[in-house]
């Protein structure tokens, strides 16, 4: 579908596009085949929105008229698997966006969105883009708000000593998810500095501020990812500290429960050779002495270990 951008916004079909006014259009990979030639696009581009490789570090190439680019994007509820992949072609007046993959259609509900908020009265292609990115990115303060509420939940679960049994798995997870959406960050900073560089003069200079703003935006929840990301491995750490600490924690009190046993192994070791002459053994409170004496060894033992803070 294609809208028309004047005193209002005017849906239309292919063949009522004016290339002297501002149109933008969201179509699909099939449309895309078949019309690609009416719009001037060349065969490259459509292969490249054919190819399934996956890879989450788009650009923006320069053509003779137009800019293409594939945005690799991510799906907020299920933010592990990449969900959504769009192309957009950006000539004078004209911004497509193509859909490649969008099971949930967010792509074109942001655009309808983004059209149902235009001020028609102030909008240039400029302003148009910079409302379109926008949108992709207007949930991830949100996003990753939640992501940090998490980590902190885990590392109080660490100091409170209540970890679920997959709090390993959990945090690999949430380091999953920051690195996907950092790799997504990047791919639109280097979008931004494209658009704003230029490149084939379809832009009005004075209105290049506007992809600087994208810029900024981007690279400031970029920044904010990678904190996340060194806070997620600080709650690794501890976790494996915690680890380190409870295992240390049991060697020590297996060690201390060796060493008071030690010379009760010696006692029952000597007492066991049953020498011919041996006294105690026909001492009428020998079995009783040798009790009372392993109770005793084995107090000094405990009394000692907790002077010195082992136990």
């Amino acid at each position: 579908m294609y809208y028309q951008i004047l005193e209002e916004i005017t849906k239309i079909n292919r063949k009522a596009i004016n290339p002297e006014k501002l149109t933008v259009g969201i179509i699909s990979l099939e449309e895309l085949e078949e019309n690609y030639k009416f719009f001037g696009f060349t065969e490259a581009t459509v292969l490249d929105c054919k190819n399934d490789t996956h890879h989450n570090h788009g650009n923006l190439e320069s053509y003779n008229d137009y800019l293409f680019g594939i945005i690799y994007g991510v799906n907020a509820m299920q933010i592990i698997k990449v969900e959504d992949r769009i192309a957009i072609f950006i000539k004078r007046n004209l911004l497509l966006i193509v859909v490649i993959e969008d099971k949930d259609d967010s792509t074109q509900l942001k655009l309808l969105e983004l059209l149902e908020h235009l001020n028609v009265s102030k909008i240039n292609m400029e302003r148009l883009i910079y409302g379109f990115l926008e949108r992709l990115i207007s949930d991830d303060y949100l996003l990753l708000e939640k992501i940090e509420n998490d980590l902190s939940e885990h590392d109080d679960k660490i100091n409170e000593r209540n970890l679920d049994k997959d709090f390993y798995c959990q945090i690999s997870d949430i380091r999953k998810k920051l690195l996907l959406l950092d790799n997504y960050y990047q791919q639109l900073i280097v979008l931004g500095e494209e658009l704003e560089e230029n490149s084939i003069n379809i832009f009005e200079e004075e209105n290049l501020h506007y992809f600087k703003k994208i810029y900024d935006r981007v690279t400031r929840l970029s920044n904010n990812t990678r904190m996340l990301q060194d806070y997620s491995v600080h709650v690794r750490e501890a976790y494996h500290a915690q680890l380190d600490y409870d295992l240390n924690r049991i060697m020590k009190i297996f060690t201390v429960i060796t060493t008071v046993f030690l010379p009760l192994t010696l006692i029952v070791g000597w007492y066991g050779m049953n020498f011919k002459y041996m006294p105690e053994i026909t001492w009428t409170y020998g079995y009783l002495y040798v009790i009372i004496l392993s109770i005793i060894i084995a107090i000094i033992c405990i009394l000692y270990f907790k002077k010195k803070k082992f136990l």
